[in-house]
Formats: C-alpha cells, sequence, structure tokens
C-alpha cells in the first residue's frame, strides 16, 4: 500500500471509531497532564487497558504532580496498583521516576527524548507516547496494534516493533503522526483484532489485503 493511501485509511478508520474501546477508556479516566500521562503510561506496561483506566482512576484524578504521588503512602500505592499485576516493582519505578522528577527537572516532565530515555524504566515507546500526548511532537509510538496493522496493511514490511517506529516516522508526514497511535490502538482493540475480524462492521474493508 502506497503512503497516500494508508493517510486515506487512517482518515476513515478515525472518523469511525468506535467510542467504547479500552484506549477510549483510558484516554477519558484521568485528569491529564504530562506528569500523569507519563504516570499512567508506566502502569499501562504489560497491563490491559481497561485495567489500567480504573487503577488510573482511582490514583490519578486526585495526585497530579511527582510531589503528591511521593506524600502518598507506598502500602496504598502498591494495594491500588494490585490489579495490574507486579504491584510492587511499578509502585517502584512511579515513586523512582517521581523522584528522578524532582531531583533532576524540577518537578517537571522533560520534553526532550534523551532526557525522558534517562528516566529508569522510561523505553523508547513509553517516550514517543509522552512526547506525543503530553507535548504534541508528533512522534508515533508502535505498540503491538501499530505494528501488527501498519504490516497488515502493507504499508511496512518489517520484523520489529523498533524498526517500525524508525520506518514510520520517517514516511508518514507530521500531521498523521499524533493520530496515528491511538487509531490504530483503537481499531484493533475493537474491530480488525489479532484473533477475530468484524469485517461486517470495518470501515475500511475496501483496502483489506483479503479483498483485494
Amino acid at each position: 500500500m502506497q503512503v497516500d493511501d494508508f493517510l486515506t485509511l487512517l482518515e476513515t478508520i478515525e472518523k469511525n471509531l468506535p467510542k467504547d474501546s479500552p484506549a477510549m477508556m483510558l484516554k477519558n479516566a484521568y485528569k491529564r497532564n504530562p506528569y500523569t500521562i507519563l504516570m499512567v503510561t508506566l502502569l499501562s506496561l504489560r497491563a490491559r487497558d481497561e485495567h489500567t483506566a480504573k487503577v488510573a482512576a482511582k490514583l490519578f484524578n486526585t495526585i497530579q504532580t511527582p510531589q503528591e504521588l511521593l506524600a502518598f503512602p507506598v502500602e496504598a500505592l502498591e494495594e491500588t496498583i494490585k490489579p495490574l499485576g507486579m504491584q510492587k516493582q511499578k509502585a517502584r519505578t512511579l515513586r523512582e521516576v517521581s523522584e528522578a522528577l524532582m531531583e533532576r527537572f524540577d518537578g517537571e516532565v522533560p520534553k526532550n527524548k534523551e532526557a525522558l530515555l534517562s528516566l529508569k524504566g522510561v523505553g523508547e515507546k513509553t517516550a514517543n507516547i509522552v512526547m506525543n500526548n503530553a507535548f504534541d511532537q508528533g512522534v508515533i509510538a508502535v505498540d503491538t496494534h501499530v505494528h501488527r496493522l501498519c504490516n497488515f496493511f502493507g504499508v511496512i514490511d518489517t520484523k520489529s516493533d523498533k524498526e517500525s517506529s524508525k520506518i514510520l516516522n520517517e514516511i508518514i508526514p507530521p500531521s498523521y503522526r499524533s493520530k496515528l497511535n491511538f487509531t490504530l490502538v483503537v481499531f484493533g482493540q475493537t474491530i480488525c483484532t489479532p484473533k477475530s475480524q468484524k469485517c461486517e462492521i470495518c470501515p475500511v474493508t475496501h483496502f483489506c489485503p483479503k479483498n483485494v
């Protein structure tokens, strides 16, 4: 698939996104600022969006700064995170990142990717999500849905998320980068899922490789 066709496909999907997807639920679950976006992104690693949404709603509608998280009792933090699993590790990560923000960045989340990656526990995907969602920098974050669907539609031919991220950020125009991840994640969670495809309600069946 040519890039122009893929951009048309992306626009069509965006106009027809289901309103009840786990990703949509997570996006609307908490008060968003650069700090809470970073914290929730860290929580969401290896967790389902619908579970993360419930935890995020409990924590990050009241906690809005690293100072407030560090003042929250560790035991209570672990108990709140428990439904996501690995609660001790995740609580430790949230606290360590919050401490680093206080010590090195005056309590602010850095906009620079190199600075974000210097935070323990922050990888490339997390940094890209924060840069895109918190600072509107138009960087594509590649997760399993983005990697799978971009290869499925043939706009890329890659073997890893890292390779997909590199190529997509080169070939996709900046004006489309900010919405690509969220659009394809919602689409991949609700319509073109890994295990089954709801072709009867898909808005882009005419682009589907199965029908070409």
